[in-house]
């Protein structure tokens, strides 16, 4: 882990972990963006409520897999309170490993996979949210297609598969911790 300590009387400590990715074209975007809505990608993902809702070390934590026009990032960011800085830490390696070692229950991906669909209809509403639909796709060949792809990947990937892809990407080993907080008092 990195850490750079900025501010000795800081009540908070920003955690960024990230690791670079794949553009939206790659053949595991798709489902890896299913995965990470299951991880911390929407509010009530297992981040959110492991750290913030059980533990309470947060008031929000969350996971993106942001795309580029040549690459892409994974990222997992929170504020957590100074105190909780190492337990908060220990939980995100554990909800990493656990989606590499159980298999994600039928009636969580089947939850996780209807918001993902009502927000794709969503995302299609209106001219600036068809124009943002636009920009998103400029750089990949598939076109609109590639909405068609996402909704039938949504809806037809597995559990097994999601956890084959936890076990390629999502290596805490791979990741770069940077901690922004007070000074460390322990390890």
């Amino acid at each position: 882990m990195n850490k750079l300590s900025l501010k000795e009387e800081a009540n908070q400590s920003a955690i960024r972990i990230g690791v670079p990715r794949f553009k939206m074209d790659h053949q595991d975007y798709l489902k890896m963006k299913v995965l990470n809505t299951i991880l911390g990608g929407y509010f009530g993902s297992r981040l959110m409520a492991n750290i913030r809702e059980d533990k309470g070390y947060t008031y929000g934590i969350g996971s993106a897999l942001i795309p580029f026009s040549e690459h892409g990032l994974f990222l997992i960011a929170s504020e957590v309170g100074a105190q909780f800085e190492q337990d908060a830490l220990k939980e995100i390696k554990f909800e990493l490993n656990r989606l590499k070692e159980d298999l994600i229950p039928e009636e969580e991906l089947a939850l996780v996979k209807k918001y993902m669909l009502g927000n794709a209809l969503r995302s299609f509403d209106g001219v600036f949210d068809l124009l943002e639909r636009y920009k998103e796709i400029m750089n990949i060949d598939k076109g609109y297609a590639f909405f068609d792809e996402f909704i039938d990947v949504i809806n037809n990937v597995s559990a097994e598969e999601l956890k084959d892809l936890a076990n390629k990407y999502l290596n805490i080993e791979e990741m770069l911790t940077v901690v922004v907080g007070p000074e460390e008092t322990t390890d």
